[in-house]
C-alpha cells in the first residue's frame, strides 16, 4: 500500500527522471529529525516492493522509476540532477506553481530544459553545466524567437505575462536578440538578488 510521500516521491521521479537520495531527502524528509535515516528506508522500501530502481555504482545512489524512462547509466543524468538541484533552490524561495521538465513544443522550436510559473511568472529555463559556443546558444535562442513569431507566448503561459527566457550558466552568454526578455545568472539566489525579484 503506497502511502502519500510514497506517491510524491514517484511523482518526482517521474517528473524529473531521476534523483538522488540527498535530493529525495531534501525535497521530501527536510523536516524530519534525520531525513536521511528516513529517506534510505523509504527507498529500500520501494525498491524492493518494485517500485523504484537505483544506480547503485554512484553515491549516493540515483533512483528511478520502475520501468524508468532513462537509462541508469545515461550521460543526461548529471543533467537532470542539476534541472533538481534547480528546483531546490526555488523551493527556497518559493514552491512552482508549474514545473515541466523538458517540455517539447514542435522539433521546429525549443526544448527547454524547463517552463515554469514561479511567483506569477512564467519562464523557460536553459540550464547549462557544460560551456556551449556563442553560435549554439544563439541558435536555441532563435528557436523561441521562431515560436514567438509563429505561435506568440500565449499558447504556452496560463497567465498574461510574457514568459522570460532565463539562462543558468556560470559565466554568461554574449547574445544579441531584439524583443526577447533573457536572464542570465549561475544560481536561483543570484537572480533573486540582482533582479530584486520580490518573493
Amino acid at each position: 500500500m503506497l502511502r502519500k510521500r510514497d506517491k510524491k516521491i514517484l511523482e518526482g521521479l517521474a517528473l524529473f527522471r531521476c534523483m538522488s537520495r540527498d535530493q529525495i531527502a531534501e525535497i521530501f524528509f527536510k523536516n524530519l529529525k534525520n531525513p536521511v535515516t528516513a529517506t534510505n528506508l523509504v527507498l529500500k522500501r520501494l525498491r524492493r516492493d518494485g517500485h523504484i530502481d537505483a544506480n547503485t555504482d554512484i553515491q549516493p545512489y540515483i533512483y528511478f522509476l520502475n520501468p524508468s524512462t532513462v537509462k541508469k547509466d545515461s550521460q543526461k543524468l548529471n543533467h537532470y540532477l542539476a534541472i533538481v538541484d534547480f528546483y531546490i533552490q526555488l523551493c527556497e524561495f518559493q514552491v512552482p506553481t508549474e514545473f515541466q521538465v523538458e517540455k517539447r513544443y514542435g522539433n521546429s522550436f525549443m526544448q527547454p530544459d524547463v517552463f515554469m510559473e514561479w511567483n506569477k511568472k512564467s519562464f523557460f529555463v536553459e540550464i547549462q553545466r557544460s560551456r556551449y559556443t556563442t553560435d549554439i546558444m544563439g541558435e536555441k535562442i532563435q528557436r523561441y524567437l521562431d515560436y514567438f513569431n509563429h505561435r506568440g507566448w500565449n499558447s504556452c503561459s496560463s497567465n498574461s505575462n510574457t514568459p522570460l527566457i532565463w539562462i543558468v550558466s556560470r559565466s554568461p552568454y554574449q547574445l544579441k536578440v531584439k524583443n526577447m526578455n533573457i536572464i542570465q545568472t549561475a544560481t536561483v539566489e543570484e537572480f533573486v538578488e540582482h533582479y530584486n525579484f520580490k518573493i
